[in-house]
């Protein structure tokens, strides 16, 4: 995965200000694949959503339908798709939950950052398989 500094700052703030409670959002931007198949996703926007979990922000978020449908009629507007979403984890590892994996369709990407004592410590990226369960994705932070 490829993601803009900026676009990464923007998601770390976001984290840190939602807590006590997960922050969420989309990831959006470009696909590529090479000849043998590999996925490269390109975060050209990140779209910060609403956590609208009625109970348990504390341990797990939410997108609204209707937001979704909002950002991803933009995103294609612009050119571009839904690749993931991003949520924050709190005081634990960035590692899909159960209900991250519950949440991940094929082809999904998720991004976790998570948050010890209200900071930063670790981000990861998962790509949901076809096939089922994940693959971590490389994230290269870029200018």
């Amino acid at each position: 995965m490829k993601l803009f500094r900026r676009k990464f700052e923007i998601i770390q703030e976001q984290a840190v200000r939602e807590l006590p409670y997960e922050c969420c959002g989309l990831l959006v931007g470009k696909q590529n694949s090479d000849h043998r198949g590999n996925i490269e996703n390109i975060v050209y926007e990140v779209a910060p959503c609403r956590n609208c979990l009625y109970f348990g922000k504390e341990q797990g978020f939410e997108i609204a339908h209707q937001e979704y449908l909002d950002v991803e009629r933009e995103a294609a507007r612009a050119g571009y798709v839904i690749l993931g979403s991003y949520h924050s984890h709190i005081n634990s590892p960035s590692i899909p939950s159960l209900h991250d994996v519950d949440f991940a369709h094929p082809g999904h990407t998720l991004l976790i950052i998570s948050l010890m004592n209200g900071l930063p410590r670790e981000v990861t990226a998962w790509l949901r398989r076809q096939s089922g369960g994940f693959h971590q994705e490389q994230i290269r932070v870029v200018e």
